[in-house]
């Protein structure tokens, strides 16, 4: 066995340059301006539904929220479908059958992407 010592020293070099510097009311005062609308935000929600979802995937969607009976009356295309699922899905007073449905598509894709089970996952 060995009796050697380990040694080491650590120099902090202070730098004063990067010091963050703010005034939390001007912070304030550029988030007021920048105000976000409800347009900015569910178009992420638009281009997913758009680029990701055929329109028989977004119909499963819509039965899963029980409203794909007015959108099969009406006769929509998936530009409406997509409109109304976003509306649907931006109301906060959907918001738990929408968090329960994302959660369901989540293991479902869990599903799918295992070796083993995804055999026995038939959409």
């Amino acid at each position: 066995m060995h009796d050697e010592n380990i040694n080491f020293l650590i120099d902090e070099i202070e730098n004063n340059t990067n010091e963050l510097n703010f005034d939390l009311n001007e912070l304030l005062n550029q988030i007021d301006e920048s105000k976000i609308t409800d347009h900015d935000l569910v178009v992420p929600y638009i281009i997913n539904y758009h680029e990701n979802y055929t329109i028989k995937e977004l119909m499963i969607i819509c039965e899963y929220y029980g409203i794909a009976k007015e959108i099969k009356a009406n006769k929509c295309n998936k530009d409406i479908i997509i409109q109304i699922l976003v509306d649907f899905e931006t109301n906060s007073e959907n918001s738990d059958i929408v968090f329960k449905r994302q959660n369901m598509w989540f293991y479902i894709s869990e599903l799918k992407n295992d070796k083993f089970m995804k055999k026995y996952i038939l959409w």
